[in-house]
């Protein structure tokens, strides 16, 4: 009778044991579970958040003459570095525009010149705090080789007649952009001033131009490089690197005219365009200077950060000068310079 109850307890106290071994097991099969399923769950978010990719989704609205160069080079170079690129292209004031009016939230802004940037700083509340200087260009006149008007600016390039007469002609079609949308309507209208200047005419801007905001000859800065390609128009005012990459036949201009030489910055101040019907703001010439800035709409601070340090590294450089900018070391800066991430003022 003692051996079967001795028998009995033990037996007893292997089935607790076997019970609690396989409530332990339940409670780490049901544990393992639910953190696979948060692990899942964060790694939804996370793809969700960055687009799927390990560097995440970069937006970045551009300065409408760099669409060929973003598109085509800068945006697929940078993507292959595991960012989820997005880029869009508009005149730089009308950008800045769409930005304050929460139309957009890039990540990144690039704009000509400095004024579109200033007017996110500016704003209340403000939408960047700085902006550094990464390239430089300068205005040409870029025309259609198969124009009615071909001959003309052939003798115009060599030298032959003067550039402005050409413009001039009655049935010719010189197309340009909106200096209220984008800064190189601004140019455009100023570079025609100093022309005036140093060829000693005063008419010779509204001759070319007709007013600095003649509806006729205005149109969208995305849109004019097709308009010439397509015969739309027989020239436009372009950046030497648009009629590079394009394979355009171009006009360079005098140093005093092109916006391109810092040794005559002063010289260019002597001109100005109306930049703002409301208020009859102006803007003087100055030299072309690309800007770049991560505005306080950003959503990836790390891909922003990320972007920039590709268009100032070696690879971004090299892309920039063979599609015809001079690029500039990050000294030309503006806003609170302070405010530079850490990582780009290195």
């Amino acid at each position: 009778m003692r051996i079967q109850r001795t028998a009995d307890i033990i037996l007893r106290q292997r089935t607790v044991t076997t019970a609690a071994s396989v409530t332990v097991v339940i409670a780490f099969t049901i544990f393992s579970f639910s953190s696979s399923l948060v692990q899942q769950k964060q790694m939804i978010n996370t793809e969700a958040t960055t687009g799927g990719m390990g560097g995440g989704q970069v937006n970045v609205l551009y300065a409408g003459s760099l669409l060929s160069v973003m598109e085509t080079k800068i945006g697929p170079a940078f993507s292959n570095l595991g960012y989820d690129y997005r880029g869009e292209g508009h005149g730089s004031i009308q950008n800045a525009n769409m930005i304050i009016d929460g139309q957009r939230f890039p990540d990144v802004f690039i704009s000509v010149d400095a004024n579109p940037v200033n007017m996110l700083i500016n704003n209340k509340p403000s939408l960047a705090k700085w902006y550094l200087g990464f390239a430089s260009d300068e205005m040409v006149i870029a025309y259609n080789p198969k124009s009615p008007f071909a001959s003309d600016f052939q003798k115009a390039k060599t030298g032959s007649i003067p550039w402005y007469h050409v413009l001039a002609k009655p049935r010719i079609k010189f197309l340009r952009t909106d200096p209220f949308l984008d800064p190189k309507g601004c140019y455009t209208v100023i570079a025609t001033k100093l022309a005036g200047i140093l060829y000693h005419n005063s008419s010779l801007s509204s001759s070319i131009l007709n007013g600095e905001r003649n509806k006729d000859q205005l149109r969208p800065e995305e849109i004019l490089l097709t308009l010439l390609e397509q015969g739309e128009a027989d020239a436009i005012p372009a950046y030497k690197h648009e009629a590079i990459e394009r394979g355009f036949p171009f006009i360079s201009l005098p140093p005093q005219i092109n916006l391109g030489n810092p040794a005559f910055a002063n010289y260019y101040k002597q001109a100005s365009c109306t930049t703002q019907q409301q208020d009859g703001s102006l803007t003087f010439g100055k030299p072309i200077v690309f800007y770049i800035t991560i505005p306080n709409t950003v959503r990836n601070d790390a891909g922003a950060i990320q972007f920039v340090k590709f268009i100032f590294s070696k690879q971004g450089n090299i892309i920039l000068q063979n599609d015809g900018f001079k690029t500039i070391a990050p000294s030309i800066h503006g806003g609170n310079i302070s405010s530079i991430p850490k990582e780009l003022s290195n």
